[in-house]
């Protein structure tokens, strides 16, 4: 339970610290371009291409997250 009750708080702290400009920002979104490259190259099984969109895409869902 414990464990359980940090790792959420430190995800919570993280997540808040990315939404207010604290430590670092999150990374810009990809282009049109990328995105599509980036989506290629996971379709062909690219693991580091998967956790770069996924990575991109955080900016989406903190504001989805802020918002609701």
């Amino acid at each position: 339970m414990f464990t359980t009750a940090m790792v959420l708080l430190r995800s919570s702290l993280f997540l808040t610290l990315h939404l207010t400009g604290g430590l670092n920002s999150f990374p810009k979104p990809l282009t049109a371009e990328e995105e599509r490259e980036y989506l290629s190259r996971y379709a062909q099984g690219d693991i580091e291409a998967r956790n770069v969109l996924i990575e991109r895409n955080l900016r989406l869902v903190a504001h989805i997250i802020k918002k609701g």
